[in-house]
């Protein structure tokens, strides 16, 4: 399988960083002016985090827009693994004028009940774009391959829009929230940011792999939101 849009290039990351908020920016002034409101659902990481911090400074009507999250992992927002976190830090200029973050995480007695908890507040959210990552592994938002859920969180005709999942080994906690696939291809588009050459040779390997071994390659199918791959060295 090859790319089905062409990965586009950047020479270096502050380049990748100015497009991709510009582009985001772009998106959501288009859903204001359409219904006056827009909704990014946003990942975590450090390749995204300056994009958010661009974004946050760019002129829109911030009172008018929601912020969601692609994943997270089980802990609560005083803890460095949060991407929660590092979202409101990023995006506090944009908070500030108005702007919503639904959080993912609660404070419950599980991940489930956290989940359910998420599942409730995100099934409404009509996501204009949403903004992906990927790992070395080929995973996206909280698609792990070695997770027991990881058919779960594929499944298009899954109805929920968040699940808790285990994904043993990751970074952070293994304990994870995610946004379904079936929730993502509801979205307006999609966004992949990924950097350094080792990610981009992983995606392209991850193409011609089944999405139980390359969860990345989901994103590409053809069921899925017109998807715009970002890379800078």
């Amino acid at each position: 399988m090859t790319l089905s849009t062409p990965l586009v290039c950047f020479q270096d990351r502050a380049q990748l960083h100015a497009a991709a908020a510009g582009k985001i920016c772009e998106t959501l002034s288009d859903a204001l002016h359409e219904r006056n409101a827009a909704c990014a659902a946003l990942s975590g990481g450090s390749t995204p985090e300056p994009v958010y911090a661009l974004l946050a400074r760019m002129p829109l009507d911030w009172a008018k827009v929601t912020f969601a999250l692609v994943d997270e992992r089980f802990v609560p927002p005083t803890d460095a693994a949060s991407n929660e976190a590092m979202l409101r830090r990023a995006l506090a200029p944009a908070l500030e004028k108005g702007a919503r973050l639904v959080p993912m995480y609660a404070d419950a007695a599980s991940p489930e009940d956290a989940a359910m908890r998420a599942d409730a507040a995100y099934a409404p959210l009509k996501i204009d774009i949403a903004v992906m990552g990927m790992g070395i592994d080929a995973h996206t938002a909280s698609w792990f391959a070695n997770s027991p859920a990881l058919a779960s969180a594929l499944d298009p005709r899954n109805p929920r829009a968040v699940i808790a999942l285990e994904a043993p080994g990751a970074d952070g906690a293994a304990q994870r929230l995610t946004l379904t696939r079936a929730k993502l291809a509801r979205a307006g588009e999609v966004m992949l940011l990924i950097t350094g050459e080792d990610k981009r040779q992983r995606l392209g390997r991850a193409l011609s792999q089944a999405q139980n071994v390359a969860p990345v390659a989901a994103l590409f199918s053809a069921d899925m939101p017109p998807i715009a791959a970002l890379w800078a060295p």
